[in-house]
């Protein structure tokens, strides 16, 4: 009985030893989509971009945000340890925001940016992707549906359809 059972086993392990190793590369791949997602379904972040409160430069200081989040927490430095602690990292958020973007965060939403990256992080480094990959998706509906709120119907005589459309778009 004991001749079946390692022979289950050892058929069940090489299938197991046959799936690759976690490399950093695609540690980085995941997480770098995963902040890429999580910054573009901010919607504090979203809407200074998309109404210009960075001025014209809006897009490349989210860009900027984004290269600096990537490079604080980076799989390939030397000591494979993130620069910047968790409390940090949400200062900083909250710091960015107030000074490039003129947007006082009162919602707490910085918090729970800096702790998606943070667990981010620490799971793609792990080799599971679940996380990041989940955020990415429900980014994809956020700007979905964020996409389709602008749209706004015009009738024959040039007036909008729902002229409550702008108050919705707010709330």
């Amino acid at each position: 009985m004991n001749a079946n059972n390692s022979h289950t086993s050892q058929a069940v392990a090489p299938s197991q030893a046959q799936a690759p190793p976690t490399t950093i590369e695609q540690a980085t791949s995941e997480f770098r989509a995963g902040v890429t997602a999580v910054l573009r379904s901010w919607s504090a972040l979203r809407t200074a971009v998309q109404s210009q409160w960075g001025g014209i430069e809006s897009q490349a200081k989210a860009e900027y945000l984004r290269t600096y989040i990537l490079d604080a927490f980076d799989y390939t430095k030397a000591s494979s340890k993130p620069k910047l602690e968790i409390n940090e990292l949400e200062d900083n958020l909250a710091i960015y925001m107030e000074e490039e973007f003129s947007v006082a965060l009162e919602d707490a939403s910085e918090r729970d940016v800096a702790n998606i990256v943070w667990q981010m992080y620490h799971d793609c480094g792990k080799g599971n992707f679940d996380f990041a990959r989940n955020i990415v998706l429900k980014s994809l509906q956020v700007t979905n549906n964020a996409r389709q709120e602008k749209i706004v119907v015009k009738g024959a005589d040039g007036e909008s359809d729902n002229e409550d459309s702008d108050d919705e778009m707010m709330d």
